[in-house]
């Protein structure tokens, strides 16, 4: 007997009751940009009482963004996300279901056409993190492909260099015996037809697991039709080589699709790494395209991608400028403590460009700082803001100390905002006995336009650094 809704339901949980939404929509911001609101109705929610339950049910998947929240009435109760230094997409819980409601997407400030820029100059050191959630409504048509492209093909490239060979057993007619023969399958059907000297063997051959072999073989395939649709795209150019390369190592042969439900043979953690992300690709929910609308949940840490572009910049620099360059974990330079309380460990630079006469400490720095003070000067920039670049200031300072070279320069390397066409660099002298040492505040692109970008950014700050 249908007892219908008691009053003990209706009111559990709080006031707060689920509504049949059309289409779950994607919300859409960009790192260290303008706020994500999200209302009741973005959720399929009726009710006010539904903020701290949202909270609850998504506070793992907003940490993984980093996205701050912030509980606002005005006069209906909603929750602003404050992005940070993460791009990514995540699913949207509803808090009375725990079912995906909506998706939200953090895009790149400097678009993905940069973003592909920076990759490619990289060489993909920076990896996202795949995975580990439900798929995110409507986010796959608005991520590039060569996004989660390249740490598919890391993996594929990193089961293919560790791959061990196991014992295949097969079965085949051969000249001469081997193994085990099936000689009432001779006498039967070979020999009546006049085949007395071919002898049906089963035996145990080295070989690589075949149904490993041929999902990696299918996988390549997928990979290349995918990003062989955007041929214009500069990563997508250079992991259609990388696929092309992998093909090779794959060799020839039967290419399937993954089974939802296999299990390849060997369970090494390479191998295990490599079935995950054939899977994502054989569910079609990894490469994005016109083929689904929902993509994986994902984030990557912008802070690292610029660390990583600010090295391979400082590379370049230093062979122009005559100096070899070296990374923080070359650099670091550990704190010794006598008392009984300590501090922080050690003092690491960034990057470290050195010669007999010189040192340059470099530190990337992915904030506005510089486009504020240009902007607002430092009167006119919030206490938070000037705190934090006093910071930089006092860590730029400490880092001058870790030299006894001569001439001795510290830069804070910032992201270029607005005009690409104007750089932005400021500098500030300290003499200290014999030493001269000056901190830079400077910016630099994300990413190059073309080789003469490169060609004219690196002549720049060349010359800059050799005054």
């Amino acid at each position: 007997m249908n007892r219908g809704r008691t009053q003990k339901g209706r009111l559990r949980p709080g006031n707060l009751v689920s509504t049949e939404t059309p289409s779950r929509q994607l919300l859409r911001t960009t790192d260290h940009g303008d706020p994500i609101i999200v209302r009741e109705k973005d959720l399929g929610l009726t009710g006010d009482r539904w903020v701290e339950p949202f909270l609850d049910a998504n506070r793992s998947t907003l940490a993984r963004l980093s996205l701050r929240p912030e509980v606002r009435v005005d006069p209906r109760p909603s929750v602003l996300l404050h992005p940070g230094p993460k791009v990514g997409a995540i699913p949207l819980l509803n808090p009375s279901t725990r079912r995906v409601a909506a998706g939200l997407l953090v895009e790149p400030r400097f678009r993905w056409v940069a973003l592909g820029s920076v990759f490619n100059a990289i060489g993909f050191s920076v990896e996202p993190s795949l995975g580990g959630g439900a798929l995110v409504p409507g986010s796959a048509r608005e991520v590039p492909p060569w996004i989660l492209a390249g740490p598919v093909l890391q993996r594929l490239a990193a089961l293919l260099n560790h791959r061990r060979r196991g014992f295949i057993e097969r079965s085949e007619s051969r000249a001469s015996p081997r193994g085990r023969v099936d000689w009432t399958r001779w006498a039967s059907l070979d020999v009546p037809h006049g085949r007395w000297t071919t002898f049906p063997c089963t035996f145990s051959d080295p070989d690589d697991d075949p149904s490993l072999m041929a999902a990696v073989r299918w996988t390549l395939a997928r990979i290349g039709d995918e990003l062989a649709a955007i041929p214009w795209s500069l990563p997508a150019r250079t992991l259609l080589e990388r696929t092309a390369e992998l093909q090779v190592l794959a060799g020839t042969g039967v290419a399937l699709r993954p089974s939802p439900f296999w299990s390849p043979l060997a369970e090494s953690d390479w191998v295990l790494s490599a079935v995950e992300a054939m899977g994502w690709v054989a569910e079609e929910r990894g490469l994005g395209g016109s083929r689904t609308l929902d993509g994986l949940a994902w984030d990557l840490s912008i802070d690292e991608v610029w660390e990583a572009w600010v090295a391979a910049f400082a590379a370049d620099l230093a062979r122009q400028l005559g100096m070899t360059a070296s990374t923080f974990k070359s650099v670091r330079r550990p704190l010794r403590w006598s008392g009984p309380v300590r501090s922080m460990g050690s003092l690491a630079p960034d990057i470290e460009l050195r010669n007999p006469e010189r040192v340059i400490w470099i530190d990337a720095k992915y904030k506005a700082h510089l486009e504020l003070l240009g902007r607002h000067g430092w009167e006119g920039l919030k206490e938070e803001v000037r705190e934090q670049h006093r910071a930089d200031l006092h860590q730029a300072l400490a880092y001058a100390s870790l030299a006894d070279a001569p001439l001795v320069d510290t830069v804070l390397i910032y992201p270029q905002i607005g005009d690409q066409t104007q750089r932005t660099t400021t500098i500030a002298s300290v003499t200290s006995g014999r030493r001269r040492v000056r901190i830079f505040l400077a910016s630099l692109p994300f990413g190059y336009r073309h080789p003469e970008h490169r060609t004219a950014c690196l002549s720049s700050f060349s010359e800059l650094y050799s005054a």
